[in-house]
């Protein structure tokens, strides 16, 4: 199998143990933490508690969906990736508009710049996180990252947001590394995702995350799946939309369509949602609370297994 760069250098995919594909870990303030306070996590401290105790429960890997210039700090990441024994995949690209600061340099690069951008940071460094979202840092890191974030409204990927997409997906095409697409519950998923093969992204490269935000309606479900991508179901736990009995229901139906190599399963993860920063649940929710209600339900062990770590492995390894 193929290696897969975490910020802490290369390992091989096959040796990856409980993967969790789409987290937050370590956020500097955004302007979307103005609205949503939760998403800042900067306290290092409770951010290596948290992870120490998902390592303590059984968690190997994971990767943190925080992209260049939007809260991301490459060092802090590679430092709590150290000192916690979790393995860390850290992302370039892009995520909605709303997370960079009008004066922000990444607005100033057009599909070329974008694209040299997101590539030199999987194939060199990343970017330092300065304080300064006016003006780009000059010296890259030592830390790769790992894949690619991509991010599309409830409209779709239409305006900037179509030059940002394509720069991202072909970053992630030219450089091997999967593409994790945020969606708004899904909606335009399947436009986006073909525009993504477009720019030479291969469906076992892709992930489009969100979609189980409603878990009512299966037929968005399948139409994404039938495209052959990853689903990323990162909506367990989280109350305010559905309950954890629904989002069971869900992974059975797609799980009987025959997709459940195709499914991975996180929590993206809020300080309103980790528990060393006074939150509802924790990074463990998964391996404490989760699968063994899956268990309960009657999935296998084998299917418990490559939505814990099986369907990560060959994501990562093509």
């Amino acid at each position: 199998m193929a290696d897969l760069w975490t910020v802490l250098g290369p390992i091989p995919a096959e040796t990856l143990g409980h993967s969790q594909i789409h987290e937050h870990v370590f956020v500097r303030h955004t302007p979307m933490a103005d609205k949503n306070p939760a998403l800042q996590l900067d306290d290092f401290d409770r951010s290596l508690a948290e992870l120490k105790d998902y390592r303590a429960g059984g968690g190997a890997f994971l990767a943190d969906a925080q992209p260049v210039a939007a809260g991301r700090d490459a060092l802090a990441l590679e430092r709590l990736s150290r000192e916690s024994g979790v393995a860390v995949a850290a992302s370039t690209g892009y995520h909605l508009l709303g997370f960079y600061r009008p004066d922000c340099w990444v607005h100033a690069l057009d599909e070329e710049g974008l694209y040299r951008l997101y590539r030199s940071e999987l194939e060199e460094g990343m970017l330092p996180w300065s304080g300064d979202d006016a003006r780009r840092p000059e010296t890259p890191t030592a830390v790769r990252a790992g894949l690619v974030k991509a991010a599309i409204p409830a409209e779709g990927a239409v305006g900037r947001y179509e030059t940002l997409l394509r720069a991202a997906a072909r970053a992630a095409a030219d450089c091997g590394v999967p593409l994790m697409m945020h969606t708004e519950k899904g909606a335009h998923a399947p436009e986006a995702v073909r525009l993504c093969f477009k720019m030479g992204v291969p469906p076992e490269k892709m992930v489009v995350c969100h979609v189980d935000r409603q878990a009512a309606d299966f037929a968005p479900h399948d139409a994404v799946a039938a495209l052959g991508v990853y689903l990323d179901y990162d909506t367990i736990g989280r109350f305010k939309y559905h309950s954890d009995e629904e989002e069971v229901a869900l992974i059975r139906h797609m799980a009987d369509r025959g997709w459940g190599d195709r499914l991975l399963l996180a929590l993206d993860t809020t300080a309103q949602r980790l528990a060393a920063y006074g939150g509802e649940i924790g990074l463990r929710y998964l391996l404490d609370t989760f699968y063994p209600r899956l268990a309960e339900a009657g999935f296998s062990a084998g299917e418990l297994s490559l939505f814990s770590t099986g369907n990560c492995r060959r994501l990562f390894a093509g």
